[in-house]
């Protein structure tokens, strides 16, 4: 009786090479759809993660085919042949019930998620544009730490304003060049009666167009604004000035007594301020009989002239809003100029084309009305001029370098948007030293307007300096730093940073530690008003 011989079994079809073949057919009659995952780094990777996992799917897929076609060597023979077991090395006698074969468990693979630069996206509708906080790190240390404390570029003799002026005018361009922009000067300069015209409506001034417009309201300024009333330049270009000095130069230069009474909701000096430069420039029919008599009022208008009013120091929100309510007085008028494309964006429909106060005969109540707001007249004033004072300071401010030379133990001055990075950065009891040192500053500085600006990082301190043993002695009594080494670990962070300036004598030449913060005034109240929170 012939034996009876088990059917051989049927071998599987590889199913990973159906992915292998599809890749291969691809030529140069593929689609796009195809194309992209190729072109494209993001699906790319994603495509090769699958096709990786899939191939090893496949191998044990195929392994797992060869271990069933494995042949009877015994065809003839009923029993079932013993097989190597996946657990052991030695083989062991396997039962009469076929082993199922374990599937391998597959996972789907998790696509990588992009991610959106919304940072970008949100400074950018925020207004003018905005670095981060990698662009402002990398813009205060633009320039390189000097191994010298001695450099010969310090003991060059920085040039005065006059020499300046000269060497840039033989510096210009000549020629044609120099024929069109003196053409365009002239040009422009007939204009002056319109614009006059126009500041005396009640409007304000926003002078755009390529080039400096500096040389041509500096003439307009000259020519006709000196002769019908007091006039006022700001080089909002040079990186230190502030609205405060701003204010501060008013004041000191026109005289304003510092006994006009104020509103109750001005609480901050600042605040107080303009609202005794408005009502100092107030028509003088506007006061009552016996305000009038005892308040004194300004006999001329103001014209407040701001180059480039888009500067970072001046179009902060805070800035905007004091020089609307200035703007807001009948006789104070502000001619501007800027560069940037996106300027317009800082002021809303509402403050644009708010038009000046107007009073009857005795109404004024002591408070200007709510409304503010700066009336523009757009002009197109291209000049095609140089931009050199203007591209002299972008320099020197991101230097961070000052003219007074700087010391080896400093890394030189810093600007404000530098400082407020410092502070994001610092632990708690760092800035409760550093608003402790602010405070003592501006209780040192004195009166006149010219201790308000920066002081430069100089080898002598200047008379607002702390005493390092004063500061540290407050420091141990507040609980701050009650160890040496945790005092100098914590200034240190500051002084590294240029944010904290170190002298070894005063301006009377006493010796020791010196501590200031080389800042204007106006930014150290703004830093110490965004230092609310700090205890002190």
């Amino acid at each position: 009786m012939p034996a009876i011989s088990t059917p051989r079994s049927v071998k599987r079809p590889r199913a990973a090479t159906v992915e292998v073949i599809e890749h291969d057919n691809l030529g140069p009659g593929a689609s796009a759809s195809d194309l992209v995952s190729f072109l494209t780094s993001y699906n790319n990777e994603i495509h090769n993660d699958d096709g990786d996992e899939e191939e090893e799917d496949g191998a044990g897929d195929e392994a797992t085919s060869n271990e069933e076609d494995v042949e009877d060597p015994d065809g003839d023979v009923m029993a079932t042949p013993s097989k190597r077991s996946k657990q052991g090395l030695v083989g062991s006698a396997g039962g009469s019930t076929p082993r199922s074969t374990p599937t391998k468990t597959r996972k789907t693979p998790t696509p990588r998620k992009l991610k959106l630069n919304t940072t970008a996206q949100d400074t950018h509708f925020a207004g003018i544009i905005r670095p981060s906080k990698s662009d402002a790190y990398f813009h205060s240390m633009a320039r390189s730490a000097r191994t010298s404390g001695n450099p010969y570029s310090a003991l060059v003799t920085p040039l005065s304003q006059a020499q300046y002026q000269s060497y840039a005018s033989s510096a210009r361009s000549k020629g044609k060049s120099k024929a069109v922009v003196s053409d365009l000067q002239d040009s422009l300069s007939g204009r002056f009666t319109q614009w006059q015209m126009e500041l005396e409506q009640g409007f304000n001034l926003l002078i755009y167009g390529f080039g400096s417009k500096r040389r041509l309201l500096d003439r307009f300024v000259t020519e006709r604004l000196s002769k019908y009333g007091h006039c006022v330049v700001v080089n909002g270009y040079y990186p230190q000035i502030g609205v405060r000095d701003v204010l501060s130069k008013i004041e000191a230069t026109l005289s304003v007594p510092q006994d006009i009474p104020f509103p109750p909701s001005a609480n901050s000096p600042l605040d107080r301020s303009v609202h005794r430069i408005y009502k100092y420039f107030l028509p003088s029919f506007a006061l009552p009989d016996d305000i009038k008599r005892l308040q004194p009022t300004a006999t001329a208008p103001l014209y407040l002239v701001v180059h480039n009013i888009d500067s970072s120091t001046i179009r902060t929100p805070r800035s905007l809003a004091v020089l609307s309510l200035l703007a807001s007085s009948p006789n104070i008028h502000i001619i501007a100029s800027f560069d940037h494309v996106h300027t317009p964006l800082l002021f809303s429909t509402t403050i644009a084309t708010a038009p000046a106060h107007s009073y009857l005969p005795g109404s004024w109540t002591g408070t200007p009305p709510h409304s503010r707001g700066f009336n523009w007249v757009y002009h197109n004033a291209t000049t095609f001029d140089d931009y050199d004072l203007e591209i002299a300071s972008q320099r020197l401010s991101a230097s961070s370098s000052s003219l007074g030379g700087i010391t080896s133990n400093s890394t030189g001055g810093i600007s404000e948007e530098g400082a407020l990075q410092i502070l994001r950065s610092v632990p708690p009891m760092a800035l409760r030293l550093l608003k402790l040192l602010f405070t003592k500053q501006l209780a040192a500085l004195p009166v006149q307007p010219s201790y308000h600006t920066a002081y430069p990082v100089a080898g002598t301190a200047p008379i607002f300096a702390t005493d390092n043993d004063i500061l540290q002695t407050l420091s141990r009594e507040k609980f701050i730093a009650r160890e040496e080494e945790r005092y100098n670990a914590l200034l240190g962070e500051f002084k590294d940073h240029g944010l904290v300036v170190e002298a070894g004598v005063d301006g009377e030449g006493r010796t020791g530690r010196w501590l200031w913060v080389p800042l204007a005034k106006s930014a150290i109240e703004r830093l110490l008003q965004s230092m609310g929170e700090v205890e002190t």
